[in-house]
């Protein structure tokens, strides 16, 4: 337990560091984040699976629908009080992508970010801790999840919707350790966790007044 956690903690440090202490680029960023989040990580997991039983799918599937509907709902009713400005000059200036470059950041965000963090926050981190204590490998690990995101948007919201936001990703990391211990696979989780930077990448395309 001891190695995860001096790991991980490092990891989410320096991602810190390079978020908000140097301010680099989103680029940058996703290079370095890379072979943290995989090259170690994967090295110590024996298996991991992605494949579910077909009475599990559904299940999935309907969960996965739940949690992009109340992202974007949570969106429509806290809108009023985001200062949109604020984000979209933080994409521009500190992470310097444009609105063009969005869309692909975005389809990056869905696809691979959702994979690679998965296999970081629930197949190292998680699945890790769960054959030492399993209560601690729930909380452990939802909580690394949202530190980890504390640096994305550390700038962007008052403290309310802040520490709303912060609340949500630990919920929802409990949520994602609860399927792959339940379905004893990392699909479903990559699943709910697609759904949830979907919503998340198409509210990005309103703040950034994309469409």
């Amino acid at each position: 337990m001891k190695k995860i956690l001096i790991y991980s903690l490092c990891c989410l440090f320096i991602l810190y560091a390079v978020e908000q202490v140097l301010e680099l680029p989103y680029l940058i960023k996703t290079l370095i984040k890379l072979p943290l989040f995989t090259m170690y990580p994967m090295y110590t997991i024996r298996k991991m699976s992605f494949e579910i039983k077909r009475k599990e799918f559904k299940p999935v599937i309907l969960l996965s629908v739940f949690v992009f509907l109340v992202i974007i709902i949570a969106f429509l009713v806290l809108n009023s009080f985001i200062n949109f400005y604020t984000i979209q000059n933080d994409f521009k200036n500190r992470m310097q992508i444009s609105t063009a470059q969005f869309m692909w950041a975005g389809i990056y965000t869905i696809v691979i970010n959702a994979l690679i963090e998965e296999i970081f926050f629930r197949g190292f981190i998680f699945m890790k801790l769960l054959k030492e204590n399993r209560f601690l490998a729930y909380l452990i690990s939802a909580g690394l999840f949202a530190m980890y995101h504390m640096a994305i948007f550390k700038t962007w919201f008052s403290l309310p919707i802040f520490l709303l936001i912060m609340f949500g990703l630990f919920v929802g990391g409990l949520i994602f350790s609860y399927f792959v211990e339940k379905t004893n696979s990392f699909l479903a989780s990559y699943m709910i966790h697609v759904s949830a930077d979907l919503a998340v990448v198409l509210i990005g395309i309103r703040v950034l007044g994309i469409a």
